[in-house]
């Protein structure tokens, strides 16, 4: 496990970082959400050891991050452009990657390159942009790591490639302990792959937790009421996050339990009444207007 304890780093009077404390269990899809410039980069980077921070600590696996080379070796850091030498190939670069990771899998480098059409001795500046990020996450899936690192990893890439690379994550998580803390700025990137979230927000942590636990808590109704109902009491209920009406046609975000808020639902004799699932950005938005944030703002 990750656990960042009060960390802060300034470049010059901008808070970059700003006393985030947050933890990255074992096993899962951490992702990092917020806009340009909301810090996610800079947390990246002190944890893969790049960055020094102004104070805070960092423990890995229970013990604190000094970044030995020793404790280095634990975590591969994906950058969003991601280096590579003049003329250097995927199979030089799996090469010098393996002098940096004692756990480095040259051959899983090779087969997973053919499964994807890769050449590993074409050079890699004649990749395309969705080519290099493939080859770059084979790269880091294969350098054997515990922790894995990625900044903006399918930012710009088409639908069909940004599935390509989630099918790897999903690949590797299921074959071995492995964790991977993911940045973006577009919630629909991480949704269907993390099992939690955090979002930064001009530095700060504004929330980090398991979403999933959060859909148990909030519910979306879609409602038609008689013509004439005055709905404005269950609008105004403090447990109603949203009331959108269209016409007769209510849509509802409540939170509490499932059965006591339809049962509430229902006192206003509802013509029609249904639950609905709720996307992971509806969860999101009723859970920051719950703490008074604007959520649109942050996330756009």
């Amino acid at each position: 496990m990750i656990e960042i304890k009060n960390l802060t780093k300034h470049f010059d009077d901008i808070c970059a970082v700003n006393h985030v404390s947050l933890e990255i269990p074992d096993g899962i899809m951490f992702g990092i959400l917020g806009t340009n410039g909301a810090g996610k980069t800079t947390l990246l980077r002190i944890l893969a050891g790049i960055l020094d921070a102004d104070s805070g600590s960092i423990f890995i696996d229970g013990e604190e991050y000094r970044f030995l080379p020793a404790q280095k070796e634990k975590i591969f850091f994906l950058p969003d452009t991601p280096y590579y030498f003049p003329n250097a190939t995927l199979d030089s670069m799996a090469g010098f990657y393996a002098g940096q990771y004692p756990g480095m899998d040259r051959a899983g480098v090779s087969v997973m390159a053919e499964s994807l059409e890769l050449d590993m001795h074409r050079p890699l500046r004649t990749f395309s942009k969705g080519m290099k990020r493939q080859a770059f996450l084979i790269l880091a899936l294969c350098a054997g790591t515990k922790y894995l690192l990625c900044d903006e990893v399918f930012d710009g890439l088409d639908p069909i490639a940004t599935e390509v690379m989630k099918n790897l994550f999903r690949r590797e998580m299921k074959e071995r302990d492995f964790t991977v803390a993911v940045a973006s700025h577009k919630l629909n990137d991480l949704e269907d792959i993390c099992g939690s979230i955090g979002i930064l927000h001009k530095g700060g942590l504004v929330t980090a937790r398991d979403m999933k636990d959060s859909a148990g808590e909030i519910h979306k109704y879609q409602c038609i009421f008689p013509k004439g109902t005055d709905i404005g009491p269950l609008e105004a209920r403090e447990e109603t996050v949203k009331c959108a009406v269209d016409g007769r046609f209510v849509t509802l975000v409540i939170k509490g339990d499932a059965q006591i808020t339809e049962a509430m639902i229902r006192t206003w004799n509802p013509v029609f009444i249904e639950e609905v699932s709720m996307t992971l950005e509806e969860i999101f938005i009723a859970e920051m207007e719950g703490k008074g944030y604007d959520i649109r703002k942050v996330l756009q």
